[in-house]
């Protein structure tokens, strides 16, 4: 099981990227916005779909998030990365929509030929990733898809550093309990 955490992230976001035209973003340059956008998109698409588990439901956290992201982008004082601020935006849309919409995932339910072994270890870790608290999910995605160090877990989830751990720690046994529960 422990391997299934192994999973790299695909792309580790540099915030050097976002300095050239951060400045041009918060004073609302459209050119900049688009390029803030198309940088994140992404990234923020991936991180919602993880939390919510729908595709329909990703898309909604995700256009929510930049719209707000879009509004807020002036106000934004620098005082955490720009990755970490659009991240927290992220979780917060996708938690309240979780509430909202009572996600679920159906990914179990889908009829269709007989997946590989790695699909059905893949769905099997979907299942129980559903089933996990939604704070728990969110340090889970957080750490082991999106590949964030415990300082900037807490810096997104707005909590200490020893918080950070903790929340982990519980979420990798709360995690393993309804992994086990489906295998």
């Amino acid at each position: 099981m422990d391997q299934v955490f192994a999973v790299p992230c695909t792309r580790r976001w540099e915030e050097r990227e976002t300095l050239p035209w951060l400045a041009a973003a918060k004073s609302g340059e459209s050119w900049a916005l688009e390029q803030f956008f198309n940088l994140y998109q992404g990234q923020v698409y991936s991180l919602c779909y993880r939390l919510l588990g729908k595709a329909e439901d990703a898309q909604d956290a995700t256009q929510t998030t930049f719209i707000k992201a879009f509004r807020s982008l002036p106000h934004f004082r620098g005082e955490s990365g720009i990755r970490t601020w659009l991240y927290r935006i992220a979780i917060n849309e996708a938690m309240s929509l979780a509430r909202s919409r009572r996600v679920t995932s159906n990914l179990a339910d889908e009829p269709g030929p007989a997946p590989e072994p790695r699909m059905v270890e893949r769905l099997a870790v979907e299942a129980a990733l559903t089933q996990v608290s939604a704070d728990h999910r969110a340090v889970l995605v957080l750490r082991f898809w999106e590949g964030l160090s415990y300082e900037e877990i807490a810096a997104v989830l707005q909590i200490s550093l020893s918080a950070a751990k903790m929340r982990l720690h519980r979420a990798r046994d709360e995690f393993r309990r309804c992994y086990e529960e489906k295998a």
